[in-house]
């Protein structure tokens, strides 16, 4: 009976240190942020524009200069968040979904806007995130091949930890494409 209860105990142990490891590993997994987090963009700006311009690619430079995944933002965290879609996809359908929910018309044959994600960084090394998008758009005539606007625009926010971040992402974009929809010169140049 005592060699039953030792075999049981025995196993238990090694059970329960299967158990430990697998949870372990789980963890790891999440902490180094192998789980992709779904985006989801939803245009909020009240701006009310004309025009006509097709947006083509953003270039992501974080990703380019290979600081960062194309699917990641940097992050002052300890982790590394990971996106189910590339920041620069993103952030392109983004602009449309906000160009085309401010009246602009997005099938230009000769005006093109593309531009480059210069920094977009989550701080969150202290009590609240601090986030900072820097973008610089630029609208070509193909026909002529001219630059015809360029600018770039830089926004800042801060949220608090407990903030959704999906919402927090979407909040920081949908400024910075506001401020080229208020930017009379790009408005000059689509129309």
């Amino acid at each position: 009976m005592l060699n039953r209860i030792q075999k049981f105990a025995g196993s238990r142990r090694v059970l329960i240190a299967a158990a430990t490891v697998l949870l372990l590993g789980v963890a790891i997994l999440f902490i180094e942020g192998c789980v992709k987090l779904p985006l989801n963009y939803l245009p909020g700006s009240v701006n009310k524009i004309s025009g006509n311009v097709l947006v083509s690619g953003f270039k992501y430079i974080p990703a380019a200069t290979g600081k960062v995944k194309p699917f990641q933002i940097t992050n002052t965290a300890l982790r590394n968040l990971r996106f189910n879609k590339d920041i620069s996809i993103f952030f392109r359908d983004a602009v449309s979904l906000e160009l085309l929910s401010a009246g602009v018309k997005i099938d230009s044959k000769t005006m093109v806007l593309s531009g480059e994600i210069e920094d977009f960084l989550i701080d969150d090394s202290s009590f609240k995130v601090d986030l900072t998008l820097k973008v610089h758009y630029f609208v070509k005539n193909v026909s002529t091949g001219e630059i015809v606007y360029t600018s770039t625009k830089n926004t800042m926010r801060t949220a608090s930890k407990l903030a959704d971040l999906n919402s927090v992402l979407n909040e920081i974009i949908k400024l910075n494409i506001e401020e080229l929809l208020k930017d009379k010169a790009f408005i000059k140049a689509i129309n």
